[in-house]
Protein backbone atom coordinates (compact mmCIF):
# COMPACT_ATOMS: atom_id res chain seq x y z
CA UNK A 1 0.00 0.00 0.00
CA UNK A 2 2.85 1.95 0.92
CA UNK A 3 4.58 1.77 -2.49
CA UNK A 4 1.47 2.15 -4.67
CA UNK A 5 -0.16 5.26 -3.05
CA UNK A 6 3.64 6.46 -3.39
CA UNK A 7 3.22 6.21 -7.30
CA UNK A 8 -0.71 7.94 -6.94
CA UNK A 9 1.02 10.79 -4.90
CA UNK A 10 3.33 11.28 -7.95
CA UNK A 11 1.12 10.91 -10.57
CA UNK A 12 -0.96 13.33 -8.62
CA UNK A 13 1.99 16.02 -8.52
CA UNK A 14 2.35 15.41 -11.79
CA UNK A 15 -0.62 16.98 -12.97
CA UNK A 16 -0.40 19.68 -10.46
CA UNK A 17 -3.41 18.50 -8.06
CA UNK A 18 -1.48 20.04 -5.16
CA UNK A 19 -1.20 23.30 -6.02
CA UNK A 20 -4.38 25.92 -6.17
CA UNK A 21 -6.16 26.23 -9.33
CA UNK A 22 -6.71 29.61 -10.49
CA UNK A 23 -7.99 29.29 -13.92
CA UNK A 24 -11.12 31.12 -14.32
CA UNK A 25 -12.64 29.37 -17.29
CA UNK A 26 -12.74 26.18 -14.61
CA UNK A 27 -15.83 25.96 -12.66
CA UNK A 28 -15.79 25.92 -9.15
CA UNK A 29 -17.07 22.50 -8.44
CA UNK A 30 -14.43 20.96 -10.77
CA UNK A 31 -11.40 22.43 -8.95
CA UNK A 32 -13.24 21.09 -5.54
CA UNK A 33 -12.94 17.28 -7.22
CA UNK A 34 -9.71 17.84 -8.28
CA UNK A 35 -8.54 19.43 -4.47
CA UNK A 36 -10.49 16.00 -3.05
CA UNK A 37 -8.71 13.86 -5.10
CA UNK A 38 -5.24 15.48 -3.95
CA UNK A 39 -6.37 15.40 -0.35
CA UNK A 40 -7.42 11.59 -0.42
CA UNK A 41 -4.33 11.12 -1.67
CA UNK A 42 -2.52 12.74 0.57
CA UNK A 43 -4.38 11.99 3.93
CA UNK A 44 -3.82 8.37 2.69
CA UNK A 45 0.15 8.88 2.08
CA UNK A 46 -0.12 10.20 5.54
CA UNK A 47 -1.73 7.46 6.76
CA UNK A 48 0.47 4.91 5.49
CA UNK A 49 3.27 7.09 6.70
CA UNK A 50 2.21 7.16 10.24
CA UNK A 51 1.48 2.95 10.47
CA UNK A 52 4.83 2.25 8.53
CA UNK A 53 6.98 4.99 10.18
CA UNK A 54 8.42 5.68 6.89
CA UNK A 55 8.87 9.27 5.59
CA UNK A 56 5.94 10.53 3.33
CA UNK A 57 6.52 11.14 -0.54
CA UNK A 58 5.98 14.51 -0.38
CA UNK A 59 6.40 17.90 1.44
CA UNK A 60 3.79 20.13 3.12
CA UNK A 61 5.59 23.01 2.07
CA UNK A 62 5.12 21.86 -1.83
CA UNK A 63 0.96 22.20 -1.25
CA UNK A 64 -0.91 25.24 -2.05
CA UNK A 65 -4.34 23.29 -2.54
CA UNK A 66 -7.00 24.85 -0.16
CA UNK A 67 -9.01 22.76 2.49
CA UNK A 68 -11.79 20.71 0.97
CA UNK A 69 -15.08 22.39 1.33
CA UNK A 70 -17.24 20.81 4.18
CA UNK A 71 -19.97 20.06 1.53
CA UNK A 72 -21.35 16.39 0.03
CA UNK A 73 -20.64 15.33 -3.50
CA UNK A 74 -23.84 15.19 -4.12
CA UNK A 75 -24.74 18.53 -3.48
CA UNK A 76 -22.53 19.78 -5.96
CA UNK A 77 -25.10 18.90 -8.82
CA UNK A 78 -28.52 20.59 -8.71
CA UNK A 79 -31.68 18.68 -9.76
CA UNK A 80 -31.03 21.08 -13.67
CA UNK A 81 -27.86 19.73 -14.08
CA UNK A 82 -26.15 23.12 -13.19
CA UNK A 83 -23.44 23.08 -10.86
CA UNK A 84 -23.87 24.69 -7.21
CA UNK A 85 -20.76 27.21 -7.91
CA UNK A 86 -22.30 29.12 -5.64
CA UNK A 87 -22.40 27.57 -2.40
CA UNK A 88 -18.51 26.73 -2.53
CA UNK A 89 -17.50 30.53 -3.44
CA UNK A 90 -19.74 31.17 -0.16
CA UNK A 91 -17.36 29.05 2.15
CA UNK A 92 -14.18 30.30 -0.34
CA UNK A 93 -14.89 33.45 0.85
CA UNK A 94 -15.79 32.52 4.50
CA UNK A 95 -18.79 33.95 3.88
CA UNK A 96 -21.19 32.09 6.19
CA UNK A 97 -24.33 34.05 6.07
CA UNK A 98 -26.72 34.65 8.75
CA UNK A 99 -26.10 31.35 10.85
CA UNK A 100 -22.90 32.97 11.74
CA UNK A 101 -19.73 30.68 12.17
CA UNK A 102 -17.33 28.29 14.11
CA UNK A 103 -14.07 29.39 14.62
CA UNK A 104 -11.46 26.97 14.94
CA UNK A 105 -8.71 28.99 13.85
CA UNK A 106 -4.88 27.52 14.53
CA UNK A 107 -2.45 29.18 15.57
CA UNK A 108 0.28 26.78 13.46
CA UNK A 109 2.46 28.77 11.06
CA UNK A 110 1.29 27.75 7.11
CA UNK A 111 2.62 24.99 5.08
CA UNK A 112 3.06 27.49 2.25
CA UNK A 113 5.80 30.30 2.17
CA UNK A 114 4.30 33.95 2.07
CA UNK A 115 6.32 34.57 -1.48
CA UNK A 116 4.01 31.71 -3.05
CA UNK A 117 0.70 32.97 -1.73
CA UNK A 118 -1.48 35.07 -4.13
CA UNK A 119 -2.47 38.35 -2.63
CA UNK A 120 -6.00 37.49 -3.03
CA UNK A 121 -5.77 34.07 -1.59
CA UNK A 122 -9.35 32.97 0.32
CA UNK A 123 -9.14 33.04 3.94
CA UNK A 124 -11.33 30.27 4.51
CA UNK A 125 -9.86 26.45 3.84
CA UNK A 126 -6.22 27.59 3.47
CA UNK A 127 -3.67 24.76 3.02
CA UNK A 128 -3.74 22.92 6.38
CA UNK A 129 -0.93 24.22 7.76
CA UNK A 130 -2.83 27.73 8.17
CA UNK A 131 -5.80 29.41 9.64
CA UNK A 132 -8.90 28.13 9.08
CA UNK A 133 -13.04 28.76 9.74
CA UNK A 134 -15.50 26.57 9.53
CA UNK A 135 -19.00 26.92 8.61
CA UNK A 136 -21.92 26.37 10.60
CA UNK A 137 -23.14 23.86 7.70
CA UNK A 138 -25.34 20.98 8.55
CA UNK A 139 -23.26 17.43 9.28
CA UNK A 140 -22.07 15.72 5.77
CA UNK A 141 -19.49 13.52 4.72
CA UNK A 142 -18.01 16.15 3.24
CA UNK A 143 -17.52 17.90 6.78
CA UNK A 144 -15.86 14.70 8.25
CA UNK A 145 -13.47 14.58 5.08
CA UNK A 146 -12.13 18.16 6.10
CA UNK A 147 -11.59 17.08 9.66
CA UNK A 148 -9.56 14.02 8.53
CA UNK A 149 -7.82 16.19 6.64
CA UNK A 150 -6.99 18.98 9.39
CA UNK A 151 -6.20 15.74 11.49
CA UNK A 152 -3.57 14.25 9.08
CA UNK A 153 -1.59 17.42 8.75
CA UNK A 154 -0.90 17.61 12.55
CA UNK A 155 -0.76 14.23 12.24
CA UNK A 156 2.28 14.86 9.79
CA UNK A 157 3.88 17.56 11.73
CA UNK A 158 4.01 15.35 14.66
CA UNK A 159 6.20 12.92 13.34
CA UNK A 160 8.28 15.47 11.22
CA UNK A 161 8.99 17.48 14.84
CA UNK A 162 9.67 14.55 17.09
CA UNK A 163 10.49 11.62 14.92
CA UNK A 164 12.70 12.92 12.10
CA UNK A 165 16.80 12.30 12.31
CA UNK A 166 17.27 15.99 13.37
CA UNK A 167 15.15 15.30 16.91
CA UNK A 168 18.64 13.81 18.20
CA UNK A 169 20.65 17.11 17.45
CA UNK A 170 18.24 18.72 19.95
CA UNK A 171 18.41 19.37 23.61
CA UNK A 172 15.41 17.37 25.70
CA UNK A 173 13.66 20.69 26.97
CA UNK A 174 13.31 21.65 23.52
CA UNK A 175 11.65 17.88 22.53
CA UNK A 176 9.17 18.57 25.68
CA UNK A 177 8.60 22.08 24.27
CA UNK A 178 7.65 20.57 20.73
CA UNK A 179 5.38 17.74 22.36
CA UNK A 180 3.45 20.48 24.01
CA UNK A 181 2.54 22.68 21.04
CA UNK A 182 1.32 19.25 18.98
CA UNK A 183 -0.55 18.90 22.25
CA UNK A 184 -1.86 22.09 21.99
CA UNK A 185 -2.97 21.59 18.32
CA UNK A 186 -4.50 18.08 18.87
CA UNK A 187 -7.01 19.64 21.44
CA UNK A 188 -7.47 22.61 19.24
CA UNK A 189 -8.79 20.57 16.64
CA UNK A 190 -10.45 18.22 18.79
CA UNK A 191 -12.54 21.43 20.81
CA UNK A 192 -13.55 21.82 17.13
CA UNK A 193 -15.23 19.33 16.02
CA UNK A 194 -18.91 19.77 15.55
CA UNK A 195 -21.56 18.12 18.22
CA UNK A 196 -22.28 14.87 15.83
CA UNK A 197 -18.63 13.82 15.29
CA UNK A 198 -18.02 14.73 19.01
CA UNK A 199 -16.11 11.24 19.94
CA UNK A 200 -15.96 12.03 23.88
CA UNK A 201 -19.47 12.18 24.42
CA UNK A 202 -22.28 8.99 23.95
CA UNK A 203 -24.28 9.54 20.84
CA UNK A 204 -27.88 8.23 19.77
CA UNK A 205 -26.98 9.51 16.26
CA UNK A 206 -25.89 6.30 14.23
CA UNK A 207 -25.84 7.82 10.84
CA UNK A 208 -22.03 9.23 11.40
CA UNK A 209 -21.43 6.76 13.99
CA UNK A 210 -18.30 5.28 12.00
CA UNK A 211 -17.45 8.82 11.42
CA UNK A 212 -16.59 9.40 14.51
CA UNK A 213 -15.34 6.10 15.60
CA UNK A 214 -12.57 6.86 12.57
CA UNK A 215 -11.80 10.40 14.26
CA UNK A 216 -11.57 9.00 17.29
CA UNK A 217 -9.09 6.07 16.70
CA UNK A 218 -6.93 8.69 14.33
CA UNK A 219 -7.44 11.43 17.01
CA UNK A 220 -5.86 8.55 19.93
CA UNK A 221 -3.19 6.96 17.61
CA UNK A 222 -1.55 11.17 16.69
CA UNK A 223 -2.07 11.70 20.70
CA UNK A 224 -0.14 8.66 21.41
CA UNK A 225 2.47 9.34 18.83
CA UNK A 226 3.01 12.86 20.25
CA UNK A 227 3.53 11.50 24.07
CA UNK A 228 5.11 7.86 23.55
CA UNK A 229 9.07 9.75 23.49
CA UNK A 230 7.92 10.46 27.53
CA UNK A 231 6.84 6.61 27.79
CA UNK A 232 10.73 5.95 29.07
CA UNK A 233 13.13 5.92 31.82
CA UNK A 234 15.26 8.98 31.33
CA UNK A 235 16.83 9.45 34.97
CA UNK A 236 20.20 7.42 33.21
CA UNK A 237 20.40 10.18 30.27
CA UNK A 238 19.32 13.13 32.01
CA UNK A 239 19.89 12.63 35.87
CA UNK A 240 20.13 15.90 36.76
CA UNK A 241 16.57 16.62 35.27
CA UNK A 242 14.68 19.27 37.33
CA UNK A 243 11.85 18.56 39.32
CA UNK A 244 9.49 20.37 37.06
CA UNK A 245 10.78 18.68 33.70
CA UNK A 246 10.58 15.35 35.54
CA UNK A 247 6.80 16.06 36.26
CA UNK A 248 6.34 17.10 32.95
CA UNK A 249 7.56 13.59 31.56
CA UNK A 250 5.83 11.76 33.63
CA UNK A 251 2.23 13.91 32.91
CA UNK A 252 2.98 13.46 29.28
CA UNK A 253 3.98 9.30 30.00
CA UNK A 254 0.54 8.89 31.56
CA UNK A 255 -1.27 10.96 28.83
CA UNK A 256 0.18 8.70 26.26
CA UNK A 257 -0.51 5.58 28.60
CA UNK A 258 -4.57 6.66 28.82
CA UNK A 259 -4.55 7.01 25.03
CA UNK A 260 -3.96 3.83 24.59
CA UNK A 261 -6.33 2.72 27.32
CA UNK A 262 -9.54 4.51 25.82
CA UNK A 263 -8.55 2.81 22.37
CA UNK A 264 -9.01 -0.04 24.07
CA UNK A 265 -12.02 0.67 26.01
CA UNK A 266 -13.60 2.08 22.58
CA UNK A 267 -14.04 -1.84 22.15
CA UNK A 268 -16.63 -4.44 23.13
CA UNK A 269 -15.48 -6.70 26.08
CA UNK A 270 -16.75 -9.45 24.36
CA UNK A 271 -14.58 -9.63 20.76
CA UNK A 272 -17.23 -9.13 17.37
CA UNK A 273 -15.22 -8.45 14.33
CA UNK A 274 -18.46 -8.31 12.37
CA UNK A 275 -19.78 -5.62 14.31
CA UNK A 276 -16.73 -3.90 14.07
CA UNK A 277 -15.86 -3.85 10.78
CA UNK A 278 -19.47 -2.45 10.47
CA UNK A 279 -19.12 0.08 13.16
CA UNK A 280 -15.12 0.76 12.47
CA UNK A 281 -12.35 1.79 10.36
CA UNK A 282 -11.90 -1.55 9.82
CA UNK A 283 -8.82 -1.22 7.08
CA UNK A 284 -6.44 -0.57 9.65
CA UNK A 285 -7.91 -1.41 13.00
CA UNK A 286 -5.13 -4.13 13.32
CA UNK A 287 -2.45 -1.20 13.65
CA UNK A 288 -4.50 0.77 16.12
CA UNK A 289 -4.97 -2.38 18.29
CA UNK A 290 -0.88 -2.76 17.48
CA UNK A 291 -0.09 0.86 18.67
CA UNK A 292 -2.33 0.90 21.63
CA UNK A 293 -1.38 -2.57 23.02
CA UNK A 294 2.21 -1.53 22.43
CA UNK A 295 2.34 1.66 24.26
CA UNK A 296 0.50 -1.04 27.39
CA UNK A 297 3.29 -3.31 27.37
CA UNK A 298 5.75 -0.67 27.38
CA UNK A 299 4.43 0.76 30.37
CA UNK A 300 3.85 -3.14 32.23
CA UNK A 301 7.17 -3.18 31.29
CA UNK A 302 8.11 -0.30 32.99
CA UNK A 303 6.36 -1.29 36.04
CA UNK A 304 3.62 1.15 35.87
CA UNK A 305 5.60 3.98 36.87
CA UNK A 306 3.50 6.59 34.74
CA UNK A 307 0.13 7.13 35.60
CA UNK A 308 -2.83 6.26 37.56
CA UNK A 309 -3.75 2.96 36.12
CA UNK A 310 -2.96 -0.03 37.78
CA UNK A 311 -1.32 -3.01 36.60
CA UNK A 312 -4.02 -5.31 36.87
CA UNK A 313 -5.63 -2.75 34.22
CA UNK A 314 -3.35 -2.88 31.93
CA UNK A 315 -2.51 -6.37 32.11
CA UNK A 316 -6.81 -7.02 31.52
CA UNK A 317 -6.70 -4.24 28.72
CA UNK A 318 -3.51 -5.92 27.26
CA UNK A 319 -5.49 -9.11 27.40
CA UNK A 320 -8.91 -7.82 25.39
CA UNK A 321 -6.30 -6.39 22.83
CA UNK A 322 -4.64 -10.13 21.91
CA UNK A 323 -8.23 -11.58 22.63
CA UNK A 324 -9.71 -9.23 19.68
CA UNK A 325 -6.49 -9.93 17.49
CA UNK A 326 -7.31 -13.59 18.24
CA UNK A 327 -11.14 -13.21 17.05
CA UNK A 328 -9.33 -11.21 13.90
CA UNK A 329 -6.76 -13.53 12.60
CA UNK A 330 -9.07 -16.43 10.69
CA UNK A 331 -8.58 -15.18 7.33
CA UNK A 332 -6.71 -12.09 8.00
CA UNK A 333 -2.96 -12.67 7.20
CA UNK A 334 -2.07 -9.18 9.41
CA UNK A 335 -4.14 -9.91 12.41
CA UNK A 336 -3.07 -13.59 12.70
CA UNK A 337 0.85 -12.22 12.84
CA UNK A 338 -0.17 -9.42 15.24
CA UNK A 339 -2.05 -12.06 17.18
CA UNK A 340 1.06 -14.18 17.41
CA UNK A 341 3.38 -10.98 18.21
CA UNK A 342 1.25 -9.68 21.09
CA UNK A 343 0.62 -12.67 22.30
CA UNK A 344 4.25 -13.44 23.13
CA UNK A 345 4.94 -9.69 24.14
CA UNK A 346 2.12 -10.23 26.71
CA UNK A 347 3.89 -14.03 27.95
CA UNK A 348 7.45 -12.17 28.35
CA UNK A 349 5.62 -8.64 30.36
CA UNK A 350 3.45 -11.30 32.81
CA UNK A 351 5.69 -12.28 34.73
CA UNK A 352 7.45 -9.08 35.17
CA UNK A 353 4.34 -7.55 37.45
CA UNK A 354 3.65 -10.96 38.74
CA UNK A 355 0.24 -10.98 37.22
CA UNK A 356 -1.55 -14.03 35.43
CA UNK A 357 -2.96 -13.95 31.64
CA UNK A 358 -6.14 -16.08 30.24
CA UNK A 359 -3.77 -18.80 28.32
CA UNK A 360 -6.62 -19.37 25.75
CA UNK A 361 -6.17 -16.01 24.21
CA UNK A 362 -2.31 -17.30 23.16
CA UNK A 363 -0.91 -18.28 20.51
CA UNK A 364 -1.25 -22.26 19.93
CA UNK A 365 2.20 -23.53 20.47
CA UNK A 366 3.66 -20.76 22.50
CA UNK A 367 6.72 -21.28 24.36
CA UNK A 368 6.17 -21.41 28.44
CA UNK A 369 6.83 -18.00 30.37
CA UNK A 370 9.67 -19.23 31.61
CA UNK A 371 11.44 -19.79 28.33
CA UNK A 372 10.38 -16.32 27.02
CA UNK A 373 12.12 -14.70 30.03
CA UNK A 374 15.15 -16.36 29.19
CA UNK A 375 14.58 -15.16 25.36
CA UNK A 376 16.56 -11.62 24.55
CA UNK A 377 14.54 -11.71 21.55
CA UNK A 378 11.50 -12.33 19.56
CA UNK A 379 12.96 -14.67 16.78
CA UNK A 380 11.01 -16.99 14.91
CA UNK A 381 8.01 -15.29 13.24
CA UNK A 382 6.31 -15.00 9.98
CA UNK A 383 6.32 -11.78 9.93
CA UNK A 384 6.83 -9.95 6.06
CA UNK A 385 9.95 -8.81 5.12
CA UNK A 386 10.14 -5.17 5.49
CA UNK A 387 13.09 -2.61 5.44
CA UNK A 388 14.46 -2.33 8.79
CA UNK A 389 14.77 0.93 8.91
CA UNK A 390 14.85 3.37 12.28
CA UNK A 391 11.91 6.14 12.00
CA UNK A 392 14.32 8.42 14.24
CA UNK A 393 18.06 7.67 12.83
CA UNK A 394 17.01 6.70 9.46
CA UNK A 395 19.82 4.41 9.49
CA UNK A 396 19.45 1.36 6.97
CA UNK A 397 20.01 -2.20 7.97
CA UNK A 398 19.44 -4.02 4.75
CA UNK A 399 16.65 -5.83 3.56
CA UNK A 400 15.77 -8.68 5.57
CA UNK A 401 12.82 -10.79 7.58
CA UNK A 402 12.52 -8.90 10.84
CA UNK A 403 9.77 -8.97 13.16
CA UNK A 404 7.65 -6.21 12.55
CA UNK A 405 7.24 -3.65 15.46
CA UNK A 406 5.04 -0.58 16.29
CA UNK A 407 7.36 2.00 14.17
CA UNK A 408 6.54 4.20 17.44
CA UNK A 409 6.78 1.76 20.06
CA UNK A 410 10.49 1.59 20.40
CA UNK A 411 12.72 5.18 19.73
CA UNK A 412 15.81 6.26 20.49
CA UNK A 413 14.75 7.98 23.56
CA UNK A 414 14.69 4.60 25.13
CA UNK A 415 16.74 3.09 27.59
CA UNK A 416 14.67 0.58 28.90
CA UNK A 417 13.32 -1.65 26.56
CA UNK A 418 11.75 -5.31 27.11
CA UNK A 419 14.86 -6.83 26.93
CA UNK A 420 16.90 -4.95 29.31
CA UNK A 421 18.16 -5.98 32.61
CA UNK A 422 17.47 -3.67 35.53
CA UNK A 423 20.21 -5.01 37.42
CA UNK A 424 22.74 -4.41 34.68
CA UNK A 425 21.70 -1.79 33.20
CA UNK A 426 22.53 -3.05 29.65
CA UNK A 427 20.44 -1.45 27.06
CA UNK A 428 19.21 -3.93 24.12
CA UNK A 429 19.97 -2.49 20.51
CA UNK A 430 17.54 0.11 18.91
CA UNK A 431 14.46 -2.49 16.64
CA UNK A 432 12.53 -0.24 14.40
CA UNK A 433 -22.19 -6.22 22.26
CA UNK A 434 -21.93 -1.98 22.97
CA UNK A 435 -20.35 0.22 20.64
CA UNK A 436 -19.47 3.55 22.60
CA UNK A 437 -19.64 5.50 19.61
Amino acid sequence: AYAVNGIAVRQALSLGLNLRNQDRNLAESSKEIRYRVWWAVATTERTLSAMTGRPASFSAGHCSAPLPVPLDEASFMLSDGAYQTSAINKLRRGSTGESGSTDVSFSASSSVSSRHKSPSYPPTFQSPGGPLEVPNVAPNIGLFFFYVTKLSSISDDILRQLYSPSVLDRSWASVQSTGSKCYERLERWRSALPAVFDFTKSQQDREYARARMCLAFSYYGALMIARRPFLCKLERRIPNESARAKSMDVANAASCVSAAKTVIDMLPDQPDPAGMYQETPWWNMVHHLMQAVSIIMLELSLGAAHGQISTEVLLRAAEKTVRWLQSMAPGDMAASRAWKLSSELLQRVAPRVEGSIDERVLWPGAPSQDVLMEIPTLDGLDSSDSYATSSITGEYTGYTPVTTWEPHMFTSYDNYLLGDDPSTGQVPPHQPQRWNF
